[in-house]
């Protein structure tokens, strides 16, 4: 992607975050008056600024769909970008605990001088569990437990923590450590090669392994424009560790340090039986 082309995009992204208010939204407030049989959904995206594969020093623009619902008179609990969707089961004043899933198009593939022969489907669907805590109000830990089912048939647990800051009623900034723990099989399936080449030079069969993959931070924000309408953006930084860092397709063409930008808003409504 070119420079003027990227910044030609950036610009447009940023004009939409500026200037998303519609004319037709309503600053009144959602829910006051729905009966508690009625949903509050959530819908929307980001445009997105990240690597081409898991593991490329390359990048493009890409979507990252956003969806949330809730029924009237529930609490509302703080997402966050790369959390998976969850459905709570349980939940006190300060904890939430349910099922949760995760669908992503992460390519693991990559063209041009090196070959990598993975062969699988760049269509990831998880399945698994998650549990958040607060143990202050301004501060939220999560932990996800996500098994594959299509593409990558690993094991991830994902670990999060965020401090969480109100500066006004209409924003909230967020910063905190990530970090990724897989086992062999989603080691394997991101970063074992049968066989790379790269100017005629052959390299030999690379076997990862799980443990640690990635570790890094996240920082977000969100602007409320009105009670319907939300606008918000995010900077996540990772390093790649251990055998993904160390495997040819991060090595050879690679970057193990992956930063994603990601740009957008989302619209709620109430949706009555």
């Amino acid at each position: 992607m070119t420079g003027s082309r990227l910044a030609a995009i950036l610009v447009a992204l940023c004009a939409v975050f500026c200037g998303i208010r519609l004319a037709s939204a309503s600053d009144e407030p959602l829910g006051n008056d729905l009966p508690p049989s009625a949903w509050i959904i959530e819908l929307g995206g980001y445009g997105v600024l990240e690597p081409t594969y898991l593991g490329s020093k390359y990048y493009d623009i890409g979507f990252k769909p956003l969806l949330g619902f809730r029924q009237a008179g529930d609490r509302e609990w703080l997402s966050f970008p790369n959390d998976a969707f969850d459905y709570n089961l349980y939940e006190t004043a300060d904890f939430r605990a349910g099922a949760a899933g995760n669908l992503t198009l992460q390519s693991r593939l990559h063209g041009e001088d090196i070959d990598l022969r993975l062969g699988k489907a760049d269509v990831d669907l998880q399945g698994g569990a998650f549990a958040e805590y607060y143990p202050v109000t301004y501060v939220r830990t999560r932990a996800e437990l996500l098994q594959g089912v299509t593409g990558n048939t690993g094991l991830a647990v994902n670990l999060s923590a965020d401090y969480i800051w109100r500066p006004m009623p209409d924003w909230t900034l967020t910063f905190g450590p990530r970090a990724q723990l897989v086992n062999d099989q989603y080691a394997s399936d991101y970063f074992s090669t049968q066989i790379a080449f790269k100017n005629n030079n052959n390299y030999v069969f690379y076997h990862a392994e799980g443990g640690i993959l990635t570790s890094g931070a996240e920082f977000t924000g969100q602007y409320a424009l009105t009670s319907q309408i939300t606008t918000k953006f995010y900077i996540d930084y990772n390093q790649l560790m251990g055998d993904a860092a160390d495997s040819p397709r991060v090595a050879l063409r690679g970057s193990s340090e992956q930063v994603i930008l990601g740009i957008g808003a989302t619209y709620k409504f109430a949706v009555q039986p």
